[in-house]
C-alpha cells in the first residue's frame, strides 16, 4: 500500500514507507516549523478530499487515526 503525506502548507509526497507507522515517522521527520497539520492517506492519487488514515496537528505530539 502506498501512503501519501500531505502537509497543510500544500506540500505533499508519496512515502517510501511500507507501513503506516513508518509513514508517520517519515512525515514527522520532514515536517518543518509551521506545518500546521499533516494528513496521511492511502494511495498515490489521494488528496485532501480522501479519508485520511492518520492526522497530526502541529500543537499536538500525538497522531490521530480517524475511524473509517
Amino acid at each position: 500500500m502506498a501512503y501519501k503525506i500531505i502537509y497543510n502548507t500544500g506540500v505533499s509526497f508519496i512515502s517510501n514507507a511500507r507501513t503506516l507507522v513508518e509513514a508517520k515517522k517519515e512525515a514527522t521527520e520532514h515536517a518543518g516549523y509551521g506545518f500546521g497539520s499533516i494528513f496521511i492517506t492511502e494511495g498515490e492519487d489521494s488528496d485532501f478530499s480522501g479519508d485520511p488514515v492518520a492526522v497530526r496537528f502541529e500543537h499536538d505530539n500525538e497522531w490521530t487515526e480517524p475511524e473509517i
